[in-house]
């Protein structure tokens, strides 16, 4: 296909897509469904290793599809690691690389920048988001360049930001939704309203929104009519979601359904119905209200008789921010959680069903990433990338299939959600760039890249398969790895879109002008 011009490949692709009327061989176009989690560690699901957490209907996902025991978000933060999916580009190269937005940031993802949402209704798929936006809404000129280095969520924006009580744009529907129905950022910050497309639902002219604190548990003024309880939005979502799956059933063209869920984050206020339902405290009941919920979508999809052509996906945006929980280890054997550069902060489940092209029980090791879905969609519905688009992402199909990847040390970046530092794994071998976990410890500290202490290398190098709880760190003992993985990144960073096409290219060394080119570049 990449010999013949791309709008007119679009457009065949997509009258493939939107017709049910032809049996003959044509391009896969099945419908998508993408669950993200937040705050949910590795070990959130019983079938990941959870004993005080019952989670059936994730549970039957992986068990009608397949369970991936090294997948990872793009970072271990909720913004940058819905950025990474969202533009299949690595969320170090945004202005927004770590922590999340505050509550009146303006949208962080150019709408000149192909997103998974605007890509694929391009093919003629109808693009919906029900859940957790969390990556902002309008303009505000220089707002990225007075970001700082302070608290995260305390830095104050350049104007009064979005206009909450009048027209929210842009927003979603610029990055691609033809539907959005989300909390702005996450439920435990203000404003606590529900935005549909362009406006806050129920906001009555006698309450407008007034001042809001942009933290945990922030104040908000007015938007009474407008308000929700924690307790209520898991069934507003749900009905939500099952609505829509209801119009697509009726529309006939494949679709594209977003669910960021807003479950484990804090606070923990489950519906009355889940209230000690778990023996993990209100943290596992709120996971047993999002497996609830993921249950009505899949009933929902079996009595549409949309499930033998729809695949659905779930994983989380980072790890947990919570360790222990009535005796559940939220981040399982990993070191670190939410905010860390260690594996406990980007290591989460990451499911995928797929009826007829998945066999049902698989496990895999294959190492994943969430930056990768948007190259895998391309490759699934038999369609170029347009000029630009996910410079970072790398179609994953095979592995879905059960299968090893054409490189199996192609390199993936990860970001610290707390420091901005960054890691890079190469088959097994992983790299850190920072001491301890250079996770929100660090940031507080004010050392997001401390000096070692005496006799400490300088950085931190692990066999994540022989050691996955990163005790050992062989930065020392392996110099040939740390300088190879090291020229990589260097590369990734200066290169967008790097992509090396075999473990061979992969260990290249390049020249030592071409390192200290890098190295300046970096510097600036």
């Amino acid at each position: 296909m990449k010999n013949y011009n791309t709008s007119v490949v679009y457009t065949v692709v997509a009258l493939l897509c939107a017709s049910n009327a032809y049996g003959a061989e044509q391009p896969d176009c099945p419908n998508i469904i993408f669950i993200l989690a937040d705050d949910m560690g590795y070990n959130g699901l019983s079938c990941y290793g959870a004993t005080r957490i019952k989670t059936p209907n994730l549970d039957r996902l992986a068990s009608e599809g397949i369970r991936f025991t090294d997948g990872h978000c793009a970072a271990s933060t909720c913004t940058p690691t819905r950025y990474g999916f969202m533009t299949g580009r690595y969320p170090f190269r945004s202005w927004c690389s770590y922590s999340a937005l505050s509550t009146n940031a303006p949208l962080l993802i150019d709408i000149n920048r192909p997103t998974v949402a605007s890509f694929l209704r391009a093919q003629g798929y109808t693009t919906s988001i029900v859940g957790k936006w969390h990556l902002g809404y309008g303009k505000a000129e220089g707002f990225a360049d007075n970001r700082g280095n302070a608290p995260p969520n305390h830095w104050k924006p350049r104007g009064p930001g979005p206009n909450w009580n009048g027209e929210l744009k842009p927003g979603p529907l610029e990055n691609g939704f033809d539907y959005a129905y989300v909390i702005p950022v996450a439920n435990s910050f203000p404003p606590y309203v529900i935005v549909e497309d362009y406006r806050v639902v129920g906001l009555q002219p006698d309450s407008p929104i007034g001042k809001m604190e942009s933290k945990n548990s922030g104040k908000m003024e007015g938007g009474e009519g407008a308000r929700w309880k924690d307790e209520d939005l898991v069934d507003m979502f749900t009905n939500k979601l099952v609505s829509q799956l209801e119009g697509y059933a009726k529309d006939g063209k494949p679709f594209f359904l977003y669910y960021p869920a807003f479950q484990p984050h804090k606070p923990w206020k489950p519906n009355a119905r889940f209230k000690g339902s778990s023996q993990a405290g209100a943290y596992g009941d709120v996971i047993q209200e999002l497996d609830w919920s993921v249950g009505e979508l899949l009933k929902t999809l079996d009595r549409l008789k949309l499930a033998d052509n729809t695949i659905v996906i779930f994983s989380s945006d980072n790890g947990a921010s919570g360790r222990n929980f009535n005796g559940h280890s939220a981040n399982g054997r990993f070191r670190g959680g939410k905010g860390d550069l260690t594996e406990g902060g980007h290591r989460v489940p990451f499911i995928v069903r797929w009826p007829g092209r998945i066999k049902p029980g698989l496990e895999s090791n294959v190492l994943i990433s969430q930056s990768d879905l948007f190259a895998t969609f391309a490759a699934i519905i038999g369609a170029d990338l347009p000029k630009g688009a996910a410079p970072d992402s790398y179609s994953i199909l095979p592995a879905l299939r059960g299968e090893q990847l054409p490189n199996p040390e192609r390199p993936v970046v990860m970001s610290s959600g707390g420091t901005g530092a960054l890691s890079i794994r190469s088959g097994k071998w992983k790299l850190m760039l920072g001491q301890g976990d250079c996770g929100y410890r660090e940031f507080f500290s004010r050392k997001p890249h401390p000096a070692p202490k005496r006799g400490d290398p300088p950085a931190q190098l692990y066999d994540v398969v022989a050691d996955p709880g990163e005790k050992h760190n062989l930065y020392v003992k392996k110099p040939e790895i740390v300088h190879r993985l090291m020229l990589t990144l260097l590369t990734i960073q200066a290169e967008e879109g790097y992509k090396p096409d075999s473990p061979e290219q992969l260990k290249e060394q390049i020249t030592i002008q071409q390192l200290n080119a890098l190295l300046r570049e970096e510097s600036k």
